[in-house]
C-alpha cells in the first residue's frame, strides 16, 4: 500500500496527538510505502512555527523525522481542487505518487473521494482501514 498523510496528519503529530503518531506507526510496522512532499513540509513548519508557535527547532526536528521515515515525491500529476488552491500541492502529490490512500482531515479534499485512483480518507476512516486489515486491534 502508498499512503500519502496531509499536512493535518503531521500537525496532529507534532502536537502529541497520539492517534496521529499511532496510525503512522502502525503504517510503518505493516511496511506499507509513506510518501510526503516538500510543500507538506514547508506547509507543517509554517503552521507549528508561524500559527501554533513553536520553536523553529521543533519544527525542523518534526521535518527531519517524517524525511527519515518517507519516500519524496513530486506533484507532477494534474490535479486541481476548485474550493481551496492551497490543497492542490497536496492532491498533485498523492495522484503523483500513485497513492492508494490520501489521510487527510481537509473537507475540500476529503469532499474528492475517490480521485484518479486515489482514495481521500480521514483519519477516523483510515483507522477503521487499519482494523479492517487487522493491523489495530
Amino acid at each position: 500500500m502508498k499512503i500519502f498523510f496531509d499536512t493535518n496528519v503531521y500537525v496532529a503529530e507534532a502536537l502529541r496527538g497520539s492517534g496521529a503518531a499511532r496510525i503512522i506507526k502502525i503504517t510503518q510496522a505493516a511496511r506499507w510505502r509513506i510518501y510526503f512532499s516538500d510543500y507538506v513540509l514547508d506547509e507543517l513548519e509554517k503552521v507549528l512555527t508561524e500559527e501554533i508557535g513553536l520553536s523553529p527547532r521543533l519544527a525542523a526536528l518534526a521535518r527531519a523525522k517524517i524525511s527519515k521515515r518517507s519516500l519524496l515525491v513530486f506533484g507532477t500529476a494534474s490535479a486541481t481542487v476548485p474550493e481551496d488552491a492551497k490543497d492542490t500541492p497536496v492532491l498533485q502529490a498523492a495522484v503523483s505518487c500513485d497513492a492508494d490512500y490520501l489521510v487527510t482531515n481537509d473537507r475540500h479534499l476529503l469532499r474528492l473521494d475517490p480521485f484518479q485512483g486515489v482514495r481521500i480518507v480521514s483519519m477516523a476512516a483510515y483507522i477503521q482501514t487499519l482494523r479492517e486489515e487487522g493491523l489495530l486491534k
